[in-house]
């Protein structure tokens, strides 16, 4: 046989072997993607850059289109509507069986203009669906404003016909368009219009936040209300930012706070913070995101948004995509967040924190949000466009669809030094020629797989993107969820750029069990015939779930009004409870499950109200009145590679009795410049200021923590006060300082204690000699400015007369260089009436010292707690299970950030002085997908070692390098090594002899950092349970913030282990720093010391 036939024939063998695994594959995912032959659809979102028109003359030419579901010609099937940007957009009828029929051009003539978002809508209340397509009209030569498609009816064909109509509705708008949606806002019946704009100015110069209150007629968003058919422009008096510092991309309505009117999120671009408009129900709205009402971050380059209850618990959460890479190499390459110092500017400026990452905004009721992407697992899909949550396996639980991937990725640093060439900028500005195009070529393309997210019910979600889906990079923008096939899952939809749209089919049904459903289609009122705005809540035995009927959602897209629950294993559903979208609630027992429920409210006689509960918290009748100070932060001024700042560690309360008088008083630590107060309980409740002109004197260092006790053995409370910070400002020094309580005066001893000079973290007393009077612990968490190194613990000697002697080398010498050190409590592990010590810090295990029955404090080696090295911020030793040993309870990290820590995959700390400068360079570490890599960034690491500048030549050369290859192995194993394995908020099990297990707490206490933990029987049943608080906003920026939490109690289920209590109102805001009780009469209220912030009471 001739070569050429063998090899003919081995390619065919080859071919037929690959076509048969590819389909092989396929038949094992849960998700098919159909072949246009089969589908019929051979649509194509082209783009075709020209000198006039192209990435680098408008900064959105890569943003891709959008594409709508509904059934057009009301035959039961959902039809599809794909825009093209340059394009003809296409609609396309269902005709069963995943099969569809394009529909001539001139049914839907539309070719004018720039498309970019689409909406469906019955505009006109006929029954009929019309749709609203989004231009942009009025830039760089493209012409015509957004077009409204009435639906004229169905000919005996089956094939709808429209008619452009936008103007008679005033809704021919002009502007930069990027998606409308269509909702009630003020309940007259009617639905009303947002329009999302965008700029198209470059964004180097933000300038002030307030510039969003300006009104821009083509970039400023706007709202319009629907009077009997007439769109009135009312977005002034509505209360809706029309600023050209909008670059609105994402946009999604729900009713966030449960109160039953449509509240509105906008997606921004760029420096533009997103916006959160609540409906205040009188037909204005209050933005609570960028005008600084809710302390929340959010994603910086926001791009699509989409609202859902994805924990079943009856409030809507959002999910803002933004374009942080899941590669290490493109994260590395690309634009990151700007230094602390820039950042804090751009907060100083009227702008609201805010992180190049996808944001998870976990409703917490009363509009509060906790934002727990890296908790859950979703924080980084590259570039992504369209989210779509939506039970895909039909198990209950919402999951996660995200579109990827962009024809040139515009923040490649290497490609921005590039283009931002003077001559270069030059051309650009003159106006390119055809030549000019050729800049675009070294612009890098990001062809990505979309990305699949399956819930696993615990506020996590699992990657499954490639055992769910082949996987197959595209440019996919718009995309939605819908039943194509009726079979009872949902498939999806997707509008790419450059390539045919994907279809890709739910076999769900199919392959997997347990997969029931139930699908609802609504008809509403004469004058909102879809029910748009309308809430379903499915109750099973399994719990409840809830859905809503709007149809904008993701990006540039709309999705079917109808809506889908999967069911799992649930095989009857108790009933369902439609809020129709006038707050009307109608109940319907008992349907039938794996069927589409056709629900008219007009068939409804009986109807209840909603009933509105506010999670507000009420005043507490107990009034102490303290606002800590800090002043701006500075640590990352003086150390660009330290990963948090340290100098914002107070204020830590203390509850005392001070005077004997039966009542518990407070001590307040001040902050810098600011004196501490001694607050004194009179007998009616109130409390008064204690006239302490000392506290003044001693106002310059920042008061960190402090410990009442008889220091010279008197009858009466003295006080020590210590001071810590990262500063290092003259007459501030950190000295720890007694106070002598002279007949309710406290006067300072100044040689009370030696010469001690420290960034002190905590103060506690013991007699650790026993006799007779108390000693003096005091810890450090480090030393000014020098992150990393270890500083000096104290122990002093009481010598009965208020006078200290320093005996740590004597009889704890191994304290003394312990570690940083943030907290450490004197308790009797072995019940031999000494007391032991265990303390807790950062790059450190918690370590316990046994006291030897002579004073003398010995590290005891203790293989249970031998690797728990975490960023500790406190400890606790308690009995939780009442069996009479001492369990632990130490506050973390938290697991809500890129960070992950374990003995395998430490984060690492090295310090050395690499670039032999004579300046100790630390440089903090951490393993992602098995690679060790800074947490500093390529610019902040070679602005602390120019050296690197000289091997690595470019961000893609340094963005390809391990942090092994940044210096020669010898450097590295010189340096001086510390590691991180925990990050977890952890319970300790004492198991007997100090012989401990580690359970990490639940999750409302993983979701931010912990700083301080109380004990106390919060349901009085005789076991005790716990209050932690928390936060941390001083980090790196790379880090993001520590912000999710709001407090959290825990009750023990006198087993030792701890679940969440939610106690009615109970939120506390802020970086809490201590948490304290007190009794005042005959109630008992929690005390929270909040930084930089207002102390915040609860009543128990």
């Amino acid at each position: 046989m001739p070569t050429f036939y063998r090899i003919s024939r081995l390619i065919l063998v080859l071919f037929f072997i690959y076509a048969c695994n590819k389909e092989e594959e396929e038949e094992n995912t849960l998700f098919v993607l159909k072949k246009a032959d089969q589908t019929h659809i051979q649509f194509q979102n082209l783009i075709t850059s020209t000198p006039e028109l192209n990435i680098l003359t408008y900064l959105y030419y890569y943003n891709g289109a959008g594409v709508a579901s509904g059934d057009f010609n009301n035959d039961g099937y959902e039809d599809l509507y794909f825009a093209a940007n340059q394009g003809e957009n296409k609609l396309y009828l269902n005709k069963g069986n995943l099969e569809f029929k394009e529909l001539s051009s001139e049914i839907v003539a539309d070719t004018q203009g720039w498309t970019t978002g689409v909406t469906t809508v019955d505009i006109n209340n006929d029954g009929l669906l019309d749709l609203y397509v989004c231009k942009v009209g009025g830039y760089l030569g493209l012409q015509g404003g957004n077009k409204l498609f009435i639906n004229q009816g169905i000919d005996n064909r089956g094939i709808p016909r429209f008619k452009e109509q936008a103007a008679a509705y005033n809704l021919a708008i002009v502007s930069f368009s990027t998606q409308a949606s269509f909702f009630d806002y003020d309940l007259d019946g009617d639905l009303d219009m947002y329009l999302l704009n965008h700029s198209v100015h470059p964004n180097q110069n933000y300038g002030r936040g307030s510039q969003r209150k300006q009104i821009d007629e083509l970039s400023g968003d706007r709202l319009y209300r629907n009077d009997d058919g007439y769109y009135t422009d009312v977005s002034s008096i509505a209360g809706i930012y029309q600023g050209a510092i909008g670059y609105g991309l994402g946009l999604a309505t729900s009713d966030v706070n449960n109160d039953g009117y449509p509240d509105i999120y906008i997606g921004n671009d760029f420096f533009e913070n997103d916006y959160l408009y609540i409906n205040q129900q009188n037909g204005t709205f209050r933005e609570v995101i960028a005008s600084g009402k809710k302390k929340i971050h959010t994603s910086h380059f926001s791009m699509g948004v989409d609202i859902a209850d994805i924990n079943n618990d009856a409030m809507t959460d959002i999910l803002s995509l933004d374009m942080l890479s899941e590669d290490l190499e493109t994260y590395r390459s690309s634009g990151s967040e700007h230094s602390f110092t820039i950042y804090n500017q751009y907060l100083k400026n009227g702008y609201q924190p805010q992180y190049m990452q996808n944001t998870l905004q976990l409703n917490r009721g009363n509009t509060d949000f906790s934002e727990i992407a890296f908790f859950s697992g979703i924080a980084a899909t590259d570039w992504s466009w369209a989210p779509q949550i939506a039970d895909y396996d039909n198990d209950g639980f919402k999951d996660i669809f995200v579109s990827n991937g962009i024809l040139g990725a515009t923040n490649d640093m290497d490609f921005i030094n590039f283009i931002a060439n003077d001559k270069i900028q030059q051309r650009i500005r003159r106006g390119m020629q055809k030549e000019d195009l050729a800049l675009i070529d070294d612009l890098p393309t990001k062809k990505m797989e979309n990305y699949f997210y399956r819930n696993k019910g615990d506020l996590t979600f699992e990657n499954v993107s490639n055992r769910w889906a082949t996987p197959i990079p595209s440019y996919s923008n718009g995309a939605i969820y819908v039943d194509l096939d009726n079979d009872g899952d949902l498939d999806i939809v997707v509008n790419n750029c450059n390539e045919k749209a994907f279809v890709y089919e739910n076999q769900a049904r199919k392959k997997l069990e347990n997969t029931n459903y139930i699908k609802l289609k609504l008809k509403g009122a004469s004058k909102n015939r879809q029910a748009i705005g309308a809430k379903a809540t499915v109750f099973t035995k399994e719990g409840k779930q809830i859905s809503e009927v709007f149809t904008t959602k993701g990006y540039l897209s709309a999705v079917s009004p109808v809506l889908h629950f999967g069911l799992g294993k649930v095989s009857a559903i108790d009933s369902i409870q439609i809020q129709w979208p006038d707050k009307k609630i109608a109940t319907y027992e008992a349907p039938k499950i794996n069927t589409t429920l056709q629900l008219n409210k007009e068939d409804k006689s009986t109807f209840s109200t909603i009933e509105v509960i506010s999670t507000s918290s009420k005043k507490d009748s107990l009034e102490i009145y303290f606002r800590h100070q800090e002043y701006e932060t500075k640590d990352f001024n003086f150390e660009t590679l330290t990963p948090y700042a340290s100098s914002n560690e107070g204020p830590h309360i203390t509850v005392r009795d001070i005077n004997n008088d039966g009542l518990d008083d407070v001590f307040i630590p001040g902050g810098r410049y600011q004196a501490s107060v001694l607050l004194m309980q009179q007998t009616n409740g109130i409390f008064r200021e204690s006239n302490q002109p000392e506290f003044e004197i001693e106002k310059r260092p920042e008061n960190i923590d402090a410990c009442f006790f008889d220091a010279d053995t008197d009858g009466d409370l003295d006080m020590v006060v210590v001071s810590g910070g990262n500063e290092k400002i003259p007459n501030t020094s950190g000295k720890p300082v007694l106070f002598l309580n002279k007949k309710g005066s406290f006067q300072k001893q100044p040689k009370a204690f030696p010469e001690i000079e420290m960034n002190a973290s905590t103060v506690i007393t013991a007699d650790i000699d026993q006799d007779g009077d108390q000693d003096v612990l005091i810890t450090s968490s480090g030393t000014p400015q020098t992150y990393g190194e270890i500083p000096t613990n104290y122990i002093l000697k009481n010598t009965g007369t208020g006078n200290f002697i320093d005996v740590t080398d004597t009889i704890a010498p191994e304290l003394r260089k312990i570690g940083q050190v943030y907290d450490a409590q004197f308790v009797d592990f072995n019940k031999d009436n000494h007391p032991d010590l265990i303390v807790a810090g950062h790059y450190m295990p918690i370590t316990v010292f046994m006291n030897d029955g002579k004073g003398n404090l010995t590290k005891e080696k203790n293989e249970s707690l031998q690797d728990t090295n975490g960023w500790w911020n406190c400890i606790l030793v308690f009995d939780a299970d009442k069996d009479g040993d001492m369990d632990i309870v130490a506050g973390n990290w938290g697991l809500n950030s890129r960070l992950k820590a374990s003995k395998q995959y430490p984060i690492q700390l090295y310090r050395s002085d690499f670039d032999k400068n004579g300046r100790v360079d630390p440089i903090v570490t951490y393993f992602y997908d098995e690679k060790e890599t800074p947490i500093a960034n390529t610019d902040e690491l070679t602005k602390q070692l120019p050296i690197l500048n000289k091997q690595y030549t470019s961000y893609g050369d340094f963005a390809k390098a391990d942090f092994q290859d940044y210096f020669t192995k010898t450097a590295i194993n010189a340096a001086e090594k510390r590691q991180v394995f925990r990050l977890e908020t952890t319970y300790f099990k004492n198991n007997g002899n100090t012989n401990f297990t580690a359970y990490s707490l639940p999750w409302q206490a993983q979701i931010s950092s912990v700083h301080d933990i109380l004990i106390d029987d919060i349901n009085e049943d005789g076991y005790p349970d716990m209050i932690l608080g928390g936060n941390t906003y001083e980090l790196n920026t790379q880090l993001s913030r520590l912000d999710a939490s709001y407090g959290v109690m825990l009750l023990n289920d006198k087993k030792g282990n701890f679940r969440e209590y939610r106690k009615p109102g109970f939120k506390v805001k802020g970086a809490v720093r201590s948490i304290e009780s007190i009794k005042v009469k005959d109630n008992t209220y929690f005390l929270f010391g909040v930084n930089n912030d207002s102390l915040q009471i609860v009543k128990k």
